[in-house]
């Protein structure tokens, strides 16, 4: 590893949603400084000295902001590593904008950027707008963005305005409703009667909705990228979404992922290199825009068609996977890649780089006997998952934990997706 990364490590602060995503990054017996609010038991106990506030609150809750907040202010933790120079985040948070003017360097987007990503009601038409500036690409980009709206049907309107019998009528039936900053699922329902209609408005709390017709059989893909300082984009291999109806409310929840789309997709080396275009694409937008560091586009794969979804200005769960594999690599780690949106490249890895940088390549990072995908467990009977320390209260509706898995376990990708874990063999990395 470069000696200019090295130094930016010793002097970072991590504040990580999960410790888990930093299994295979942290390296044994460097103490890089990080600061979780969960993990799985088995990490804690491997790195007993890493703050993980889940085990000192006793409790394990959706929000993450909040305890951020809580751990900064109260924290002997945060205070013990207060000087750090850097500090990086999953995403974008009200008080990071906060950090950089006190003179910290923030790893991540300004907060006001990431509030017009988050929100899916102005992000397309933010990428329609500023297509136009792109040289490459334009034409694809701009088409694919149009046809599926028109083949969606999207339709953007204050959420008692329209009877849940018009919306029938229009979409032939089955159809999709959104709030205006879904995230992870939470937020998007699939509504084929009218008592479901009801009850997902009575659930999301945005004035405004999206509605969208119900591509049967289409296959969900999601796509890491990060934009480099310089606006190099590189892509990571697309994964298979494990979308799933977890609470049985007609909610299309992210539930995993699998690497291996060979298993799902007819003729997915074609495929797997138009989604990659696309998402080089966008990336060229978001640099534009002041965007930098990592994001994902989710996509359906519907009728043969591929059809961009959404984007998402954060880190994926899915970085759980190409972190295993790629933890120690010296520059293609998802957390040294991200933080290189913010740092000048050093010489050394510029050559290797522009190699990757092509719009249609993408870094295939599977190795044999490591992970193609993991899987949150909630009620299925599965024994040694990772799971949280037993003294640990778990809020309702979260999952119980994840196992890992190389040999697929999908049997239907489509929503909600079937999961068969017949010969399903845990794996311990």
């Amino acid at each position: 590893m470069s000696e200019a990364i090295k130094n930016i490590l010793d002097n970072t602060l991590f504040l990580a949603k999960t410790l888990d995503f930093f299994d295979g990054f942290k390296t044994p017996g460097k103490d890089y400084k990080i600061i979780a609010c969960q993990a799985s038991e088995e990490l804690a106990e491997k790195y007993p000295d890493i703050y993980i506030d889940e085990i000192a609150q006793g409790k394990r809750t959706y929000t993450t902001s909040i305890r951020f907040l809580d751990i900064m202010q109260n924290s002997q933790e945060f205070k013990k590593n207060v000087n750090c120079k850097y500090i990086w985040t999953y995403q974008a948070y009200p008080w990071t904008n906060d950090l950089r003017y006190s003179g910290k360097t923030i790893f991540c987007i300004d907060y006001y950027l990431y509030l017009k990503l988050q929100n899916k009601l102005s992000q397309k038409k933010l990428l329609i707008e500023h297509s136009a500036l792109l040289d490459e690409g334009v034409h694809k980009l701009s088409s694919n963005l149009q046809n599926t709206s028109m083949l969606l049907k999207t339709k953007v309107f204050p959420k008692q305005k329209i009877e849940y019998d018009v919306l029938r009528k229009e979409y032939k039936n089955t159809f999709v409703v959104c709030a205006s900053n879904s995230n992870g699922g939470e937020g998007v329902f699939k509504i084929s009667t009218k008592s479901e209609y009801v009850d997902a408005l009575k659930s999301i709390d945005t004035p405004v909705i999206r509605t969208e017709k119900y591509l049967e059989n289409g296959i969900p893909l999601n796509q890491i990228g990060f934009i480099l300082n310089n606006g190099t984009i590189i892509k990571y291999k697309p994964s298979i979404q494990i979308i799933r109806d977890i609470h049985h409310a007609n909610r299309m929840e992210y539930a995993g992922c699998d690497f291996s789309c060979d298993n799902y997709l007819k003729n997915s080396f074609e495929k797997l290199t138009n989604i990659t275009e696309l998402t080089h694409s966008i990336g060229k937008i978001l640099f534009i825009m002041g965007y930098r560091g990592t994001f994902g586009c989710d996509y359906l794969i519907a009728d043969e068609g591929i059809h961009f979804i959404e984007l998402n200005p954060r880190y994926q769960a899915s970085t759980l996977i190409p972190n295993l594999h790629l933890g120690n690599h010296q520059w293609q780690a998802p957390h040294v890649l991200h933080i290189l949106g913010f740092t000048s490249i050093p010489i050394e890895y510029s050559t290797e780089i522009r190699r990757y940088a092509e719009n249609s390549i993408y870094i295939d990072f599977i190795q044999n006997k490591k992970p193609v995908g993991f899987l949150n467990i909630y009620d299925e009977k599965i024994d040694k998952i990772k799971k949280p320390c037993k003294s640990i209260k778990i809020d309702e509706g979260i999952s119980k934990g994840y196992v890992l898995f190389n040999n697929s376990i999908i049997s239907n990708p489509n929503y909600p997706a079937e999961i068969d874990l017949t010969e399903f063999k845990i794996l311990n990395f």
